[in-house]
């Protein structure tokens, strides 16, 4: 059965099972209600599982990417990125959400990828704690940001955009002392999942912000249809996606070490290709910042 399918069949049997439990109980199965948290201590929740890079021989504070990997966890895409991404003269911030949370491949596998934990409006407070660790890092330039999400980390970019679109920070954060996404001058996302219980709709990303997707044209996990309409939506209220579907690829295209799943292939030619494409997008929405 695809992936999507198990989510959606996920999250019906999770409704009907609590349904009797009243809201409270399904928000905290869901994480929609899980505890709030201080920026403060949003920090020291993912400090300990967050690195920092910088690229070799760096002079000055470098512009820098923050990597938002997928529900599974850390895969090798995010240091095949990493390696491309310092090499172009980018500071690369990885955050492993799931591990900072206490999350291993099985618990990630079969509850943050059908979505019975972890939700990306809840990871979103994640996006705002990595930009404080990048304030604090004087080789990090944290004017010329920009954010990577694959997959789950796709969708919670997509929310950090929409409640930074209404000003606001991600609600799992009781203050922030600074405007939501302050920094961030790009948004790329690749094969994001876009479709229920993704909280965007596009029509709120903040206009400051690019935001670009590749989108795989096979994708039976995370189907492009959903982005589309999103990336519609957002074009007809002003805030336009630049957005490619490359046909022929599948979910975790890009992923070398992707699990025995032929609705996961890896296309190393069109990882590289992805790669240069992103090079070339920070080129131009972070280096004519400098």
């Amino acid at each position: 059965m695809p992936r999507h399918t198990i989510l959606r069949a996920g999250l019906a049997t999770l409704v009907f099972l609590l349904a009797g439990l009243g809201g409270c109980a399904i928000g905290q199965a869901t994480g929609i209600t899980t505890p709030q948290r201080s920026l403060t201590e949003q920090v020291t929740l993912i400090g300990p599982h967050t690195s920092i890079e910088v690229p070799d021989g760096a002079s000055a504070p470098a512009p820098a990417v923050i990597l938002l990997h997928g529900c599974g966890g850390l895969r090798q895409v995010q240091p095949d990125y990493a390696e491309a991404l310092l090499g172009a003269g980018y500071g690369v911030i990885t955050v492993d959400s799931n591990r900072a949370r206490g999350i291993g491949r099985l618990a990630a596998m079969s509850q943050v990828c059908t979505a019975l934990r972890l939700w990306g409006r809840e990871r979103a407070a994640d996006i705002e704690a990595a930009l404080v660790l990048a304030r604090e890092d004087p080789r990090i330039d944290d004017t010329r940001l920009a954010l990577i999400g694959w997959s789950h980390g796709g969708w919670t970019v997509l929310d950090a955009l929409d409640y930074a679109g209404e000003g606001r920070a991600p609600p799992r954060l009781t203050d922030v002392d600074t405007p939501p996404l302050t920094g961030i001058r790009s948004a790329i996302l690749l094969y994001p999942y876009c479709g229920f219980p993704v909280r965007a709709d596009g029509r709120n990303f903040p206009s400051a912000i690019a935001v670009h997707a590749i989108l795989a044209g096979r994708d039976m996990i995370a189907p492009p249809a959903d982005c589309i309409g999103l990336f519609e939506r957002a074009d007809a209220a002003g805030h336009p996606v630049d957005h490619v579907t490359w046909p022929g690829l599948t979910h975790a295209f890009d992923e070398p070490a992707a699990p025995p799943d032929p609705r996961m292939q890896y296309d190393a030619d069109a990882a590289a290709r992805a790669r240069a494409r992103i090079v070339a997008i920070l080129d131009r929405d972070l280096r004519d910042q400098g």
